[in-house]
Protein backbone atom coordinates (compact mmCIF):
# COMPACT_ATOMS: atom_id res chain seq x y z
CA UNK A 1 0.00 0.00 0.00
CA UNK A 2 2.75 2.27 0.56
CA UNK A 3 5.96 2.93 -0.96
CA UNK A 4 9.02 2.28 1.67
CA UNK A 5 11.29 4.83 -0.14
CA UNK A 6 8.72 7.63 0.59
CA UNK A 7 8.47 6.48 3.68
CA UNK A 8 11.43 6.05 5.24
CA UNK A 9 12.23 9.80 3.15
CA UNK A 10 9.29 10.98 6.02
CA UNK A 11 10.79 12.27 9.59
CA UNK A 12 10.45 10.05 12.68
CA UNK A 13 7.43 10.39 14.81
CA UNK A 14 8.05 11.86 17.83
CA UNK A 15 5.25 9.82 20.47
CA UNK A 16 4.96 9.32 24.32
CA UNK A 17 5.23 5.81 25.47
CA UNK A 18 2.18 4.52 26.90
CA UNK A 19 4.13 2.25 29.55
CA UNK A 20 7.17 4.19 30.64
CA UNK A 21 5.79 7.92 29.57
CA UNK A 22 8.75 8.64 27.95
CA UNK A 23 8.51 10.36 24.39
CA UNK A 24 10.29 8.24 21.85
CA UNK A 25 10.73 8.45 18.29
CA UNK A 26 9.47 5.95 15.80
CA UNK A 27 9.62 5.70 12.32
CA UNK A 28 6.45 6.94 10.91
CA UNK A 29 4.64 3.49 9.92
CA UNK A 30 0.79 3.58 8.04
CA UNK A 31 -0.19 0.68 8.61
CA UNK A 32 -0.60 2.26 12.31
CA UNK A 33 -3.32 4.90 11.14
CA UNK A 34 -5.10 1.97 9.52
CA UNK A 35 -5.02 -0.30 12.81
CA UNK A 36 -5.79 2.49 14.55
CA UNK A 37 -8.96 3.54 12.85
CA UNK A 38 -10.30 -0.62 12.65
CA UNK A 39 -9.72 -0.47 16.43
CA UNK A 40 -10.94 2.27 17.55
CA UNK A 41 -14.03 3.53 14.99
CA UNK A 42 -16.49 1.65 13.04
CA UNK A 43 -14.83 2.12 9.92
CA UNK A 44 -14.92 -0.88 6.86
CA UNK A 45 -11.37 -1.91 6.08
CA UNK A 46 -12.01 -0.12 2.29
CA UNK A 47 -13.14 3.28 4.38
CA UNK A 48 -9.71 2.94 6.60
CA UNK A 49 -7.67 2.21 3.94
CA UNK A 50 -9.62 5.66 2.17
CA UNK A 51 -8.62 7.69 5.27
CA UNK A 52 -4.68 6.49 5.45
CA UNK A 53 -4.04 6.87 2.03
CA UNK A 54 -5.32 10.12 2.20
CA UNK A 55 -3.40 11.32 5.60
CA UNK A 56 0.04 9.77 3.81
CA UNK A 57 -0.91 11.57 1.11
CA UNK A 58 -1.21 15.11 2.63
CA UNK A 59 2.30 13.97 5.15
CA UNK A 60 4.07 13.21 2.32
CA UNK A 61 3.32 15.53 0.07
CA UNK A 62 4.25 18.32 3.26
CA UNK A 63 7.31 18.37 3.31
CA UNK A 64 7.15 18.39 7.42
CA UNK A 65 10.04 18.35 9.35
CA UNK A 66 8.32 18.07 12.80
CA UNK A 67 5.84 14.72 12.97
CA UNK A 68 3.75 13.56 16.23
CA UNK A 69 1.27 11.21 16.99
CA UNK A 70 -1.04 14.26 18.17
CA UNK A 71 -0.40 16.08 14.52
CA UNK A 72 -1.06 12.47 13.14
CA UNK A 73 -4.44 12.39 15.07
CA UNK A 74 -4.91 15.75 14.24
CA UNK A 75 -4.81 14.65 10.60
CA UNK A 76 -6.95 11.96 10.42
CA UNK A 77 -9.45 13.82 12.20
CA UNK A 78 -9.32 16.40 9.22
CA UNK A 79 -9.68 13.48 6.78
CA UNK A 80 -12.65 11.55 8.30
CA UNK A 81 -14.60 14.89 8.29
CA UNK A 82 -13.28 15.59 5.00
CA UNK A 83 -14.82 12.48 3.74
CA UNK A 84 -18.66 12.82 5.85
CA UNK A 85 -17.61 10.04 8.71
CA UNK A 86 -18.09 12.21 11.83
CA UNK A 87 -19.21 9.41 13.94
CA UNK A 88 -15.53 7.88 13.50
CA UNK A 89 -14.27 11.27 14.16
CA UNK A 90 -15.57 11.19 17.05
CA UNK A 91 -14.47 8.25 17.68
CA UNK A 92 -10.78 8.84 16.79
CA UNK A 93 -10.97 11.78 18.68
CA UNK A 94 -8.17 12.97 21.66
CA UNK A 95 -9.53 13.95 24.76
CA UNK A 96 -7.62 17.05 26.73
CA UNK A 97 -6.56 20.74 26.59
CA UNK A 98 -5.17 23.01 23.79
CA UNK A 99 -1.66 23.51 24.79
CA UNK A 100 -2.12 27.33 25.81
CA UNK A 101 -5.02 26.26 27.80
CA UNK A 102 -3.27 24.31 30.39
CA UNK A 103 -0.06 26.44 30.17
CA UNK A 104 -2.27 29.31 31.43
CA UNK A 105 -4.17 27.31 34.12
CA UNK A 106 -0.76 25.82 35.10
CA UNK A 107 0.55 29.11 35.43
CA UNK A 108 -2.69 30.72 37.31
CA UNK A 109 -2.77 27.62 39.99
CA UNK A 110 -0.73 27.70 43.31
CA UNK A 111 -2.13 23.69 44.35
CA UNK A 112 -0.79 20.96 42.63
CA UNK A 113 -3.85 19.12 43.98
CA UNK A 114 -6.69 21.69 43.00
CA UNK A 115 -5.01 21.40 39.30
CA UNK A 116 -4.59 18.10 39.38
CA UNK A 117 -9.03 17.71 39.90
CA UNK A 118 -9.66 20.66 37.53
CA UNK A 119 -7.62 18.26 34.67
CA UNK A 120 -8.95 14.95 36.23
CA UNK A 121 -12.85 17.27 36.03
CA UNK A 122 -12.12 18.61 32.75
CA UNK A 123 -11.38 15.42 30.77
CA UNK A 124 -13.79 13.08 32.44
CA UNK A 125 -16.50 15.73 31.46
CA UNK A 126 -15.41 16.24 27.99
CA UNK A 127 -14.87 12.39 27.51
CA UNK A 128 -18.81 11.80 28.46
CA UNK A 129 -19.60 14.72 26.33
CA UNK A 130 -18.47 13.04 23.45
CA UNK A 131 -19.56 9.26 24.41
CA UNK A 132 -22.52 11.32 24.51
CA UNK A 133 -22.73 12.25 20.78
CA UNK A 134 -21.47 9.00 19.81
CA UNK A 135 -24.41 7.07 21.11
CA UNK A 136 -27.13 9.62 20.54
CA UNK A 137 -25.61 9.45 16.60
CA UNK A 138 -25.73 5.90 16.56
CA UNK A 139 -29.26 5.64 17.71
CA UNK A 140 -30.05 8.12 15.16
CA UNK A 141 -28.27 6.19 12.19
Amino acid sequence: MFENKIVHSLPEVLYKDKESGIVKKKRFEPIRIYNSLRKETELSEQDAEKITLDVFRFITSSNLKILTAPLIRELVSYSLLRFGFEIARLQNTRIGFPYNDLKDKISECNNIAELKDFIYTWVIEEFNEVKKLIETSNISE
